[in-house]
């Protein structure tokens, strides 16, 4: 821990906030994606290109952003990360055509892939035993969790009001802001003594290496085998609530809201649970939840059940993403490789696990038995390679500080 280190009160909030940038880049034009269409032009693939090269970029950016916050140290990572996120949504609310905001996308993910991963190393920094530092990425993926429920409402109101450009005028306000913010409140958390040295090839180096390690490898694998069956929930639950059950965007808004509440619960409940245990414990169980709540929702639609029990199994697999964010991002940064490459690692499976699935049920047919097999498969995958990786003691209650 650095001796110099701020009171953790004042740094977790705007950490929090930088996690938050990814998914409120994603999300908050998403509702204006056909005024967007009308008002540039283009097809409708490469109007919602802009969604996918911006989740790729977020996946890559990652893996430099990691291993080079371990080299340079967390401050200009974060600063340059945010200022080039800053002034692509500020392009992007100029955007001329869209082929200008799809490319200015992707460079807005690269960029904001710096908060993301270097917030966890902080905590990381920050920590004086696992389980605290596990109970604040709790926190941190509490926030994540939360961020792409309330976007879209965000930004249909503000498109609403001035138009969808307007969307990306506020995410290059809030940029700012937290350039500013970040800035004035948070030091350097990683002392020279403590960089890795080397140029380029030791930041490569230090991928590798964190490659290598069973735990880390295993940890980043199974998030984004489930993240794979996550990302596919997010991009079909709109079909099935309103084509396949014919219900309202109110009804779907509900279903979302509650699925938000289950994160919440859960993520609660995690942060209580790593007080005494390793986070591997709880991932493990999350992703046990996950993959009977796929069999389920398999099941549910196969046999023409109850809505309400299609609801339940929509229900529990948002209890077990709330277990498996934080899980995975604490598990990797519970080991010994240094913890901006371990970083680099889980973040980056966890969206390219998105890129991959959030696709795959458009090309198979957005319906719930088709989900309810792809979330299955994702997430027994991932127990698969969880059980195969996790640490011996990982379901054993541990003394706190030494777990």
């Amino acid at each position: 821990m650095h001796t110099s280190a701020p009171p953790m009160a004042r740094v977790l909030p705007v950490l929090a906030t930088l996690t938050a940038l990814a998914p409120l880049s994603v999300d908050i034009y998403t509702p204006s994606l056909p005024a967007v269409q009308e008002e540039l032009g283009g097809s409708d693939s490469l109007t919602q290109g802009g969604v996918t090269l911006f989740l790729l970029g977020v996946g890559l950016g990652q893996l430099v952003w990691g291993p080079l916050s371990d080299r340079l140290g967390r401050r200009p990572v974060v600063l340059l990360g945010v200022a080039g996120w800053t002034l692509a949504s500020g392009l992007d609310a100029l955007a001329a055509g869209p082929e200008m905001l799809v490319a200015v996308r992707a460079l807005a993910g690269l960029c904001g892939a710096a908060g993301i991963v270097v917030a966890r190393s902080i905590v990381r920094d920050l920590s004086s035993d696992t389980h605290a530092m596990a109970s604040r990425i709790g926190f941190l993926a509490m926030v994540t969790s939360i961020a792409p429920v309330i976007a879209p409402l965000l930004g249909a109101a503000i498109a609403g009001a001035w138009g969808w450009r307007a969307d990306f005028v506020v995410l290059a306000a809030l940029g700012g802001v937290l350039l500013l913010v970040f800035a004035l409140t948070v030091p350097e958390t990683l002392p020279p003594a403590r960089r890795s040295a080397g140029g380029v090839r030791a930041v490569t180096g230090g991928l590798t290496r964190a490659a290598r390690d069973r735990e880390v490898a295993g940890a980043a694998l199974a998030l984004g085998a489930h993240a794979f069956g996550f990302y596919a929930y997010i991009a079909t639950a709109s079909f099935i609530v309103e084509r396949e059950l014919g219900r309202s965007a109110t009804a779907f808004a509900v279903v979302f809201g509650t699925n938000a509440v289950a994160v919440l619960l859960a993520n609660m409940t995690f942060r209580r649970l790593v007080r005494r245990r390793h986070p591997a414990g709880p991932l493990g169980w999350g992703l046990a939840i996950s993959a009977a709540s796929g069999v389920l929702l398999w099941a549910a639609a196969s046999l023409g059940a109850p809505e309400a029990l299609w609801w339940l199994a929509s229900m529990a697999f948002a209890a077990g993403t709330g277990l498996v964010l934080p899980g995975a991002h604490s598990w990797g940064q519970a080991t010994a490789v240094a913890s901006g490459a371990a970083s680099a690692l889980t973040g980056s499976a966890q969206f390219l696990g998105g890129v991959a699935g959030s696709p795959l049920t458009g090309l198979v047919g957005p319906t719930a038995a088709h989900l309810g097999i792809v979330i299955a498969v994702a997430s027994g995958v991932a127990v698969a390679v969880w059980a195969a990786a996790r640490p011996a003691s990982s379901l054993q209650p541990s003394v706190k500080g030494h777990p």
